[in-house]
């Protein structure tokens, strides 16, 4: 064909895609007034509205195929508007089955035209769409729901049919959209069509569709009540195939979210079965790992976790050593993803003196890779691990614990030393080691100096301070201070009920020895024991009756009797 006839032909193919386009536009709006079989009309104006969606990205090359296509399209867009104009007059005379038929026929035409169309662009016959072709103009405040699907369906055509630029645009605006509109979430979470193309364009799409496309998905993940058509659709294989193997940007977005997905443990199986374990440790001992990767991985790790399955694969599979490896070389710049991993090491564990050891590790003040808060987490996790076992309390107090607790307790903020504190209360009921190590270290002063501040965990430093006081020891000790007597007494008036009765188990220790009772009979303050005495207090009568045969306290004698 000469170069004036192609040009002759792409103009005719131009005019016939134009014709149909406007014809097109005219049954949608027509269809929507029609009484007769109103659902199959509703079914047509869908179609019609995706074919004019895929018109619109014809080039004006030259095609005989697709002329012939245009041509028949032209036809059967014909013969609807006949049909339309017999339906909304009543004119047509052949009575419904006739017209259900003939609906039918009409249905099934377009569906082929629609197949063609997206046949000969997979085909690479018409080698270009245009990129720079307008997208349906985005639906303004107040649109209706038929609005929004038509223009939603004009992106999915893009997307499908489009060159990569024409993808990446119609991602922005349908990215765009959903960002203001909850009602664009809710349409495309309804429309299956919508949803497996996502799929298929994070499974099968370029880098920067890949990226729009997560964060779409990522956007419908921010409603709940969305998220299981997500997995019905098959979003989870895409998602661990990313991880594995997409760029670190894409990892990421991914990683956000199948931990969004894994909250609900019955998606958890998805994840395995598609070899999401491996990857996720992978990630984690992953030198390359950005830190928001691995800190994503370990959030995964942990939702799968409760599965008993799951986590036995998980200790088969090395997770201990991996999550080891990588507290011990990570840095305080590394602090959200340090607490994920100590987070689900502790719950992985089983009491492994190698995992207490290096949880006691973190809490070493020499080592500046660990933040305070890093450390707090680690103190929470040691609770939690070796409280219950005599062996691992053990294995604490000689892998330097207690003087950790002392140090931090002396320089952190008020949450490490309410940890901290409650630590060593438990450590005083269950372990005569560790009073004699706290008495040694001159924790009782501590326990005072917090006391007398009225911070909000003195509380726990009195109940603190009533069991570090029962080892002789450190009774004496704590006697031979100049004032920790009178500095007890004095504290017997203001106290609240709590911190008045872990003082009064305090005295009752002091007062079972002779040097005791002798600091607490002297003492100016010995009056507010008296006054407790006196309304029915049941230690304070207790300890004074200890000193009543005291030579300077004889005239208290009549008040317990």
């Amino acid at each position: 064909m000469k170069q004036g006839e192609e040009q002759e032909e792409g103009k005719h193919c131009s005019t016939l895609a134009k014709s149909a386009t406007e014809l097109i536009e005219s049954l949608i709006y027509t269809s929507d007034s029609i009484r007769l079989f109103p659902a199959r009309w509703r079914s047509i104006k869908n179609r019609l509205e995706q074919l004019n969606s895929t018109l619109s990205l014809l080039s004006e090359e030259n095609n005989l195929e697709l002329t012939d296509l245009l041509q028949d399209i032209l036809s059967t867009c014909r013969e609807t508007q006949l049909l339309a104009c017999q339906c909304h007059d009543d004119t047509y005379n052949r009575g419904n089955l006739f017209l259900r038929s003939d609906l039918n026929v009409l249905i099934s035409k377009i569906d082929c035209h629609i197949s063609h169309l997206e046949r000969i662009y997979a085909s690479g016959v018409i080698t270009q769409t245009k990129s720079s072709a307008l997208v349906v103009s985005k639906p303004g405040p107040g649109a209706t729901r038929d609005e929004i699907r038509f223009f939603l369906r004009d992106l999915f055509e893009r997307l499908k049919i489009g060159d990569s630029e024409m993808r990446i645009q119609s991602m922005c605006m349908l990215n765009e959209a959903l960002h203001e509109n909850e009602m664009y979430v809710k349409i495309i979470s309804h429309e299956e069509e919508g949803i497996d193309l996502l799929v298929n364009l994070i499974e099968f799409g370029d880098c920067g569709v890949i990226e729009q496309a997560l964060e779409t998905i990522s956007t419908i993940m921010q409603y709940e009540s969305h998220t299981n058509t997500l997995v019905i659709h098959g979003i989870i294989s895409p998602l661990v195939k990313i991880m594995e193997s997409g760029k670190l940007s894409s990892k990421e977005r991914a990683a956000s979210v199948l931990n969004k997905l894994t909250e609900n443990c019955n998606n958890a199986w998805s994840v395995s079965a598609q070899g999401g374990i491996n990857v996720l440790l992978k990630n984690c001992s992953d030198t390359d790992s950005s830190r928001e990767l691995v800190r994503l991985s370990c959030e995964i790790l942990k939702n799968l976790n409760p599965i008993d399955e799951i986590r036995n694969f998980m200790l088969e599979s090395n997770a201990i050593e991996i999550l080891s490896k990588l507290v011990t070389r990570s840095n305080g710049h590394d602090e959200a993803m340090q607490i994920r991993v100590i987070e689900l090491l502790t719950t992985l564990s089983n009491g492994e003196e190698d995992v207490v050891e290096l949880l006691v590790c973190v809490l070493d003040p020499s080592l500046t890779r660990y933040t305070n808060k890093t450390r707090e987490v680690a103190a929470k996790s040691i609770k939690h691990l070796c409280f219950s076992s005599k062996r691992l309390v053990k294995k604490l107090i000689r892998s330097g614990f207690i003087d950790h607790i002392v140090y931090l307790l002396r320089n952190c903020e008020v949450s490490m030393q309410q940890t901290m504190l409650k630590a060593a209360c438990y450590l005083c009921r269950v372990s005569q080691e560790a009073k004699v190590l706290f008495g040694q270290l001159g924790f009782m002063s501590d326990l005072m100096r917090i006391i007398e501040s009225k911070a909000c965990e003195h509380e726990i430093a009195a109940e603190a301070l009533s069991g570090i006081i029962s080892l002789e020891r450190n009774k004496k000790k704590f006697i031979q201070g100049d004032s920790n007597v009178a500095r007890i007494l004095k504290l017997l008036v203001c106290e609240e009920e709590k911190v008045k009765k872990d003082l009064l188990l305090v005295l009752v220790e002091l007062s079972d020895s002779s040097s005791g009772r002798r600091k607490i009979g002297a003492c100016e303050y010995v009056k507010n024991l008296e006054s407790l005495a006196q309304n029915d207090n049941p230690e304070a009568k207790k300890i004074l009756k200890r000193i009543s045969g005291n030579k300077f306290m004889g005239i208290l004698n009549g008040i317990w009797s």
